[in-house]
């Protein structure tokens, strides 16, 4: 009788701990500027249980400009960014102390569009293009892909800023609020379906950049190592799962973001065929090296150029990679 109560018991107790964790996930805010393909790991962890598996909840925190993302990483309000790294070099370059610690997109697909009356680049003179933001990321891929083609910010065009990504510009550029932009793929595909113009492809200017990436700071994540390890852990699961699972991931992307097939099929495609979603999470230092070339092209940055492993702290993807055997 008594075995029985304390079998009983200990099943009950060990069966609950099972359970506990659910109840007390701990929850991470992370910063994301749209609920696009670009971002869609975040969302399949969160989906496909991922975070769950290590205990964490997160907490998706739309937030359309980097500028804005940043001062909320930096004020403890997110624990982890999702931006690109050009705003992280920027923060530093000015006494911040952020860190990229991981990848989410190891290169910035874009294709430059035009309205249905601006059919080549030299249409855009005079004309308004839409931007995430004044500088950085896409902005300073846009203006450094143009200057390559001879028009100049300001000389021969004047920008406008869209939050809301890149689903959000091609919003703007369908209601006619601006001539151009840059689009991701597959949203360019469906905006030249429409009878927009492809002007151009960024990727040939610019093939790898450190685009968007896991961003910390090291004051709150150095107190919370195993949890930001837990994170890596689960966002390589997620990242896997896409490689692993096109047709799922395709039918996600619609499911979760709109975007309808064959786009969907295409955009996946797209981003596991280029490698464009890190399969391991790494970060990409030679893409990183672009961001710090760019940025100096921009006026940004002077001479001598810093290097790229001043920007980042590779020891939590390390660890997380060990843990899961890779």
């Amino acid at each position: 009788m008594i075995a029985r109560i304390i079998s009983g018991f200990l099943m009950f107790f060990f069966g609950g701990l099972v359970t506990v964790p659910i109840g007390f996930a701990q929850t991470v805010k992370v910063g994301i500027t749209s609920k696009t393909l670009f971002f869609m790991p975040y969302y399949v962890g969160q989906k496909k249980g991922s975070y769950a598996a290590e205990n964490i909840r997160i907490e998706p925190v739309l937030i359309g400009r980097s500028d804005v993302q940043l001062a909320a990483l930096l004020a403890g309000e997110l624990q982890i960014g999702s931006l690109n790294a050009d705003a992280t070099i920027v923060i530093n370059e000015k006494g911040g102390n952020l860190k990229v610690i991981a990848g989410v997109d190891n290169s910035a697909p874009y294709i430059l569009v035009g309205g249905k009356a601006y059919k080549k680049i030299d249409d855009l003179k005079g004309a308004r293009i839409g931007v995430s933001a004044l500088r950085g990321g896409a902005t300073s891929i846009l203006l450094d892909y143009l200057k390559s083609k001879g028009l100049v910010h300001p000389r021969d065009f004047s920008m406008v800023v869209i939050s809301g990504g890149t689903a959000a510009r091609l919003t703007a550029l369908e209601s006619g609020a601006i001539a151009g932009g840059v689009l991701g793929i597959p949203y360019s595909d469906i905006a030249v379906d429409q009878g927009f113009n492809r002007l151009g492809d960024t990727l040939e200017l610019i093939p790898t950049y450190q685009f968007n990436a896991v961003t910390i700071n090291p004051t709150w994540a150095e107190k919370n190592r195993v949890l930001v390890v837990r994170f890596l852990k689960a966002h390589i699961r997620s990242l896997r799962w896409i490689y692993e699972y096109p047709d799922q991931a395709a039918e996600f992307f619609t499911q979760e973001m709109g975007v309808k097939p064959p786009y969907a099929r295409r955009g996946v495609d797209y981003f596991t065929k280029n490698k464009i979603f890190p399969i391991d999470g790494a970060v990409t230092l030679d893409g990183l090296k672009m961001n710090i070339e760019v940025q100096a092209r921009d006026g940004v940055l002077k001479e001598p150029l810093p290097s790229p492993e001043r920007y980042v702290d590779l020891s939590y993807l390390k660890q997380a990679q060990k843990e899961l055997g890779l």
